[in-house]
């Protein structure tokens, strides 16, 4: 199907996936390309596939700045620089450093520092132009209220040509902002009927409906309010 942007989704690009259902409402769509200052939400369980297609997101030529971070340490800061993202685990140097793409590991002791958490998002706000891809949205602190700045990221990024994409394992347990603020929902496998219960709550999707094999999902818009059926990423193509 060769079309600029697929219906109703705000999406478009090469073809990095493919319907597996009758039921996909767009047909076979064409990659998954984010507005240059939109926000998405990726939800799933772990080795489902939302790292994979984060990287997809966040590696767009039309958003040629970004920032991920990467609390773990694991397969992003490991894999990612093949391509370009260059990974830093001190502050002071991620902030003076002219690299478009950036990875940031943060030490354990400012992972559990909300100043420096906030700090850093801070600097995000500041850098504008830039996609911020936080790799689970669990490990921010605050609880129900998490750092001043990356509230800032969500919701007032777009004046400052900020594009953010949030992955969580959990949708249950992180603040309704990060969730409420998203145009684009990308919901992969889940356990928990608590994080489905969640999931079906903001998007309709019930847990029948959410996929059960790893890299599916389905694609929701917040903005039309309209799905597709469960679509595969196309790994060769990775």
């Amino acid at each position: 199907m060769d079309m600029g942007r697929a219906a109703g989704t705000g999406l478009q690009g090469e073809s990095d996936y493919e319907s597996v259902a009758d039921s996909d409402r767009f047909g076979k769509w064409r990659a998954i390309k984010l507005g240059r200052n939109d926000r998405a939400i990726l939800i799933g369980a772990t080795g489902c596939g939302k790292t994979t297609l984060a990287r997809r997101l966040i590696e767009d030529a039309e958003k040629p700045y970004s920032v991920v971070y990467d609390p773990k340490g694991e397969s992003i800061s490991k894999d990612w620089p093949e391509t370009g993202h260059v990974v830093f685990d001190d502050f002071q140097a991620i902030q003076a450093s002219e690299e478009r793409r950036l990875i940031y590991h943060p030490s354990v002791e400012e992972e559990h520092d909300r100043r420096a958490q906030d700090e850093f998002f801070r600097w995000v706000y500041h850098r504008q132009f830039t996609r911020l891809y936080v790799d689970e949205a669990y490990s921010l602190l605050g609880g129900s209220s998490p750092s001043h700045y990356f509230q800032a990221c969500l919701s007032r990024g777009r004046e400052k040509g900020i594009s953010t994409v949030v992955s969580t394992q959990r949708p249950s347990r992180i603040p309704l902002i990060t969730l409420s603020e998203a145009e684009h929902y990308f919901i992969f496998r889940l356990h928990w009927p608590a994080d489905m219960q969640r999931v079906e709550e903001i998007t309709r999707i019930s847990a029948f409906d959410i996929p059960e094999q790893d890299y599916q999902f389905i694609y929701w818009s917040a903005l039309t309010g309209k799905r597709t059926g469960k679509l595969r990423l196309k790994l060769s193509e990775a």
